[in-house]
């Protein structure tokens, strides 16, 4: 089974990635994909783990002021765009983390918020040298999150500026912060649609592995892309 996993852009937090997903399944290849590397085309792979990193170019995300807006990477954009065009096709089990509910929301038609902190939202991101930021996730009932944790109300770390402004049309926000912030994401029907799950927090970094906001999610996406690779 090969897991395709995107370059987050430093070495140091890609190790994170992958060390934190071979815990749930040792024996699965983890495969950097970028347009850095030359690996473009996920035919062959039975999941894709979209990782945080930079902001996505406000050209396509319109969120605005622009000048809000950190460090882009429009290749990134486009490379993810293509992917999550590929993994749709294929009916792939897609994992987005942080960055990577930004940009599907942005590749199905939604948009973002520039800045948190500059539109009334208390900040999601410790300064620097500050302890790790956590807070509270409220779920919505029903939903593939709520399946996945039994939990209607959880707590979740928090290392991001931006968020989605609006939701896209196929997309249904399934967690969010009490101050009401999107913190998950998934297909509005499911009907048809391969699995999609994606969380704004950071499951990879979270040390307490029996919270289900981080073992539960990796748990269910290795669930789906086993049982992609053996119907392949």
């Amino acid at each position: 089974m090969k897991i395709a996993i995107t370059d987050c852009g430093r070495e140091s937090k890609q190790l994170i990635y992958t060390q934190w997903l071979r815990s749930f399944h040792p024996k699965a290849k983890i495969e950097t994909v970028s347009y850095r590397n030359g690996v473009t085309n996920i035919s062959g792979y039975d999941g894709v783990v979209l990782t945080g990193g930079e902001d996505v170019d406000p050209a396509l995300s319109k969120a605005a002021p622009a000048a809000l807006v950190e460090e882009t990477d429009r290749q990134r954009d486009d490379f993810e765009f293509d992917l999550l065009h590929q993994a749709r096709k294929a009916a792939m089990p897609v994992f987005g983390i942080c960055r990577g509910l930004q940009v599907a929301n942005v590749f199905y038609g939604g948009t973002l918020i520039a800045d948190l902190p500059t539109v009334g939202f208390r900040s999601h991101a410790a300064k620097k040298g500050d302890p790790e930021l956590r807070h509270t996730i409220d779920v919505k009932e029903g939903t593939l999150l709520h399946s996945i944790t039994s939990l209607l109300r959880g707590e979740i770390n928090s290392y991001h500026h931006q968020s989605v402004m609006v939701p896209a049309e196929e997309l249904l926000v399934s967690g969010s912060s009490d101050d009401g912030v999107v913190e998950a994401m998934e297909w509005k029907e499911k009907e048809g649609k391969p699995f999609l799950l994606l969380v704004q927090w950071h499951p990879e970094r979270m040390t307490d592995r029996t919270n289900p906001f981080t073992n539960a999610v990796a748990s269910a996406f290795f669930a789906e892309t086993e049982q992609y690779y053996t119907k392949k």
